[in-house]
């Protein structure tokens, strides 16, 4: 257990510097998930009214974060992370003052029940070596290889930070979370804060990939999501972290 913690000590001590608490919207306005249902004409095609991906390569929205939802639309509708099809999806959704559509779309989604709640996860063919290396990469990290662990960001249960627009893992397809993680390491998406993901997938090993994300498939988001803090406040008492979210 000390050596485990340890190691998680270490691989948290070399993660660059992350600036989440930019990406902080505070909590959905109220009425705002009610008022989302009316504007997802377009986003059901793709992502389902019940926010399960209609395709292994579409991600599931549902229960995911809020923060984290809002931030993908506000960063496809700029350009600021690029996608042949969402960025013209992004711009399809009518504007609004201090994009309050954005906010309801998220508001609705991220209210959702997570993919656990409606079908088993689909499990990725491993071998129980894969997933142990998996497992371990995910939870400790390679301070050999400079890899820190996933879960300092992403939660042991891959569930997430709401408050700093770290999505969660668990339940999501394994082909959409494959690709975007191929993404980042080839400077493809270029959208997360200070850089942290292109540092980290680039360092990773194809083996290591593939078995995150097979380790991924393994966990039950019903039991994880909704957990933490809730607001960015609450993550600084928590975590000892200094700032004031940014106003939006």
């Amino acid at each position: 257990m000390k050596s485990a913690l340890a190691a998680l000590l270490i691989a948290v001590a070399i993660l660059p510097p992350v600036y989440g608490k930019d990406d902080y919207h505070g909590l959905p306005p109220a009425g705002a998930a009610a008022q989302g249902a009316t504007l997802l004409t377009v986003c059901a095609a793709c992502h389902g009214m019940n926010g399960i991906g209609m395709s292994p390569t579409h991600p599931n929205l549902a229960g995911q974060g809020y923060d984290y939802i809002l931030k993908q639309l506000e960063n496809f509708r700029s350009g600021a992370r690029k996608s042949s099809v969402m960025n013209g999806m992004a711009m399809t959704i009518p504007p609004s003052p201090e994009h309050a559509n954005l906010k309801a779309i998220a508001a609705y989604f991220s209210q959702l029940k997570p993919m656990w709640t409606y079908v088993a996860a689909v499990p990725v063919p491993a071998t129980p070596e894969q997933l142990q290396l998996g497992k371990v990469v995910y939870e400790r990290g390679v301070a050999a290889e400079g890899l820190p662990a996933c879960a300092a960001c992403h939660g042991l249960n891959g569930e997430g930070n709401g408050p700093m627009a770290i999505p969660a893992l668990a339940g999501q397809h394994a082909p959409y979370m494959l690709g975007e993680l191929q993404r980042f390491a080839s400077g493809r998406r270029t959208n997360s804060p200070g850089q942290v993901m292109y540092t980290i997938a680039r360092t990773m090993t194809a083996d290591e990939q593939n078995a995150v994300i097979a380790y991924l498939a393994t966990l039950n988001p019903e039991q994880v999501l909704g957990t933490g803090p809730k607001n960015f406040t609450a993550y600084a008492q928590l975590h000892g972290a200094t700032g004031a979210p940014k106003a939006h």
